[in-house]
């Protein structure tokens, strides 16, 4: 049948055709442009592309097949969010006159279409067939039709349009390309309760040489199943893959796993399945998993679940198959927000106990959460954000905005009803306003949304998360590692972390059309700007998370007995000296002092955060805190007669100080002293040893960092921007940092640095 693609063929008016003696087919999945027209790229991503995987593998099955005999078939992979597409190079290939060339712009989705689109008319102009499929054009054609504008426009550039899922079909469409008879439109998803069976269909392939360009190229992505059962009005799945689960048998997903553990080195997965909880195999998947680690084939993964009721062992047996994060999709704590979604399997009441079943497994549970349902307003967000972090308490967060996309119900019915959406598909991606909000502006939206992620990934919140799992080593670990990613990506790169990775390139020529190609001393002088601003603010986020380690991390028995007993002494020490009190005074007092003033007294306000360790430390102490009364009748002696307000809290100050009568209690705290020498932990950990004297606690933390900082402004000033070498000034701050505190060593020991 296919014989006639390997020799030379006839046209119709007789005139020879070169041999097809290759067929290259480049998969590609793109990236999108951001608000200033640059494609989103980085040096290393995090989430590898599931569809990439599976067309990989559809094509690698044509081949060893030999469904086009003994034609050479090359396959080529690109991610585009970390790896710059050579578009040249692509078209060079296509050159080749005993190659046929096939493009395919993968998995493409709502946000990705216009960057989808500028690159397969860049490779139709010169001739060659470009395919394209994702979620936007199959939920476009699913539920509006192929007469949408977006789709037309596909046509006319003579772009071949995917819909729905082709398993079962690729060899079909591929020898149509050969052919030289490619369809405009391949529509598999009309009958939705009778989509194509992919119990038996080809495995995903890996490609190492994608892999590479990931932070973790241990970490892959596959699906097991497809559809769910749930019908939420703002959900593309249900209109694309169907509401009847498929799934792949837990044979064939076993046999993945064992291949990419033994070929390619992946342990870690993200099951991309929109609901594993609603799989009818879920249980045999589990099993089979269980297995390869008796084989000594050690994977772990996450996948994504529902907050309906599920089987009692579901959640043990998961955690015994090695699953360590669940996805949730928890969208609001708000009822009312959920029944207009149409997500009646969410009851806010059960969340807790949901969470706690899985936290009492061992497992992390990551929450999806939607800012913008009909119910939100700004304040309501706010109140709504405390409840999720106080009381529902998940260990991690996504935040996005309501977004109508293309194949949602949603979308459907806002078009029918002629509602405003914003036109720019680019910015239907969840981050952005496209809407109009009954409650909010775009502007109350959009600082909305931005507080949410600060709020849930404030120190003080990671603080609190990561003291609950201090306890076990893996998923304590598992959860610094996850906020770095995502508190760089939300808050520095000002990325979704579901789309960033690790240190934004720009590629100055490749800008959407539009906007302005900068010349490229105006580009290196912009790139030189942001590139120092991120290397400051990673300064700044490496110390935050070192004090986040040292607030949280697992201490020792004898640290722990230790500090319980210098808490004991040092608090009843400090109240019997009123130092709360004098901090507070001194706090309000500083306004009206001279330099002078605060010269003398701000060592001793120093001083009182400090542990005193020894009883040597404690007479110290006692002895400043002596001398503190005639340094306050000194200084208010020098005071300028104007200088009323200061006086009075020095007054005030001094009166504290009086007040004060130790007697024989100096005694007993020496003695005390004495024995707690005995139990001193190592010098190394008492480093960042502090003492609050508002909450009369002990802590561990270095967050007393103005003079670093100041520094580093300072020397950032003093040099001209063209001056700047990025690398040495990272190198630098990361010196301050790694190698003064025991933090990089910790991380690295857990192996979450290499």
């Amino acid at each position: 049948m296919f014989a006639q693609l390997t020799s030379v063929r006839e046209s119709s008016h007789g005139e020879k055709k070169a041999r097809i003696q290759k067929f290259k087919i480049v998969l590609i999945k793109p990236s999108k442009y951001d608000d200033d027209g640059y494609v989103i790229r980085f040096w290393r991503g995090v989430l590898p592309s599931n569809t990439l995987a599976v067309l990989h593998g559809l094509t690698e099955d044509v081949r060893n097949r030999r469904v086009f005999g003994d034609m050479k078939i090359e396959v080529v992979t690109f991610d585009e969010t970390t790896e710059k597409v050579p578009i040249k190079k692509i078209i060079r290939w296509g050159r080749d006159p005993g190659a046929k060339l096939l493009v395919c712009l993968v998995g493409v989705q709502t946000n990705q279409f216009p960057r989808a689109v500028v690159m397969g008319k860049q490779f139709r102009a010169h001739g060659i067939d470009v395919i394209i499929g994702g979620f936007h054009t199959s939920g476009t054609i699913s539920m509006l039709g192929e007469q949408e504008p977006d789709i037309q426009e596909l046509f006319r550039e003579s772009i071949t349009v995917v819909s729905g899922e082709v398993e079962g079909k690729w060899e079909g469409i591929l020898s149509d390309c050969l052919n030289g008879q490619l369809k405009p439109l391949y529509h598999y998803a009309q009958d939705l309760q009778n989509l194509v069976d992919i119990q038996d269909a080809p495995l995903p392939m890996t490609s190492p040489k994608t892999m590479k360009h990931f932070v973790k190229p241990d970490f892959g992505t596959a699906d097991t199943s497809r559809g769910c059962p749930f019908a939420c009005s703002f959900c593309t799945i249900i209109n694309v893959q169907g509401r009847k689960m498929r799934e792949r048998s837990p044979e064939k997903i076993a046999a993945l796993l064992r291949r990419n553990y033994l070929d390619n080195g992946i342990s870690y997965y993200f099951f991309t399945d929109d609901n594993f909880a609603r799989k009818k195999l879920w249980r045999e998947t589990f099993e089979e998993i269980v297995k390869l680690h008796e084989e000594g084939i050690k994977v772990s993964f996450m996948m994504q679940v529902d907050l309906a009721k599920k089987p009692k062992d579901f959640v043990p047996l998961a955690a015994k198959a090695g699953c360590t994060q669940v996805f949730i999709g928890m969208e609001s704590v708000n009822p009312e927000n959920l029944k207009a979604e149409g997500k009646a399997q969410n009851k806010v009441e059960e969340y807790q106990g949901i969470i706690q079943e899985w936290h009492d497994a061992g497992v992390v549970v990551h929450t999806g959460y939607i800012v913008g349902l009909p119910w939100d307003t700004t304040e309501g967000v706010k109140r709504d954000m405390d409840y999720l972090m106080n009381v529902i308490q998940p260990d991690q967060a996504s935040f996005f905005m309501l977004t109508p996309l293309p194949g949602s119900q949603d979308h459907k019915e806002m078009k029918q009803r002629g509602e405003w959406m914003d036109p720019d598909f680019n910015k239907r991606d969840s981050f952005h306003a496209t809407i109009k909000h009954a409650g909010m502006t775009a502007e109350e939206w959009t600082q909305a949304y931005e507080d949410a992620w600060k709020s849930f990934y404030s120190k003080e919140n990671m603080i609190k998360i990561l003291s609950r799992w201090n306890h076990n080593p893996k998923v304590y670990w598992t959860l610094m590692h996850i906020f770095f990613w995502y508190k760089n990506a939300a808050l520095i790169e000002k990325e979704h972390p579901m789309i960033a990775g690790f240190f934004r390139l720009k590629d100055r020529t490749a800008r959407r059309p539009g906007f302005a190609v900068d010349p490229l001393p105006v580009h290196l002088r912009k790139r030189t700007r942001e590139v120092t601003r991120l290397l400051v603010s990673w300064a700044k986020f490496i110390k935050e998370m070192e004090e986040v380690w040292l607030q949280t991390r697992k201490k020792s028995e004898r640290e722990e007995r230790w500090m319980e007993e210098i808490q004991r002494i040092q608090g009843e020490i400090w109240q019997a000296l009123k130092i709360a009190e004098w901090q507070k005074t001194y706090s309000n007092a500083k306004a009206t002092l001279p330099a002078k003033a605060k010269a003398l007294l701000d060592p001793f306000e120093e001083l009182c955060s400090k542990i005193l360790f020894t009883r040597k430390d404690l007479n110290a102490f006692l002895k400043q805190w002596e001398g503190l009364q005639s340094k306050i009748q000194e200084l208010r002696g020098h005071l300028p007669q104007e200088g009323e307000a200061a006086r009075r809290w020095l007054d005030e100050m001094s009166r504290i100080h009086k007040g004060i009568r130790l007697g024989s209690r100096i005694q007993e705290w020496q003695e005390t002293y004495s024995r707690l020498r005995h139990i001193l932990p190592s010098k190394f950990r008492l480093a960042h040893a502090k003492f609050d004297a508002l909450s009369n606690r002990a802590v561990y933390s270095r967050e007393d960092l103005h003079r670093f900082w100041a520094k580093t402004v300072e020397q950032l000033r003093g040099m001209r921007l063209w001056n700047i070498r990025p690398w040495k000034l990272v190198a630098n701050l990361a010196k301050d940092f790694f190698l003064t505190t025991s933090f990089a060593s910790s991380f690295k020991a857990s192996g979450r640095l290499s």
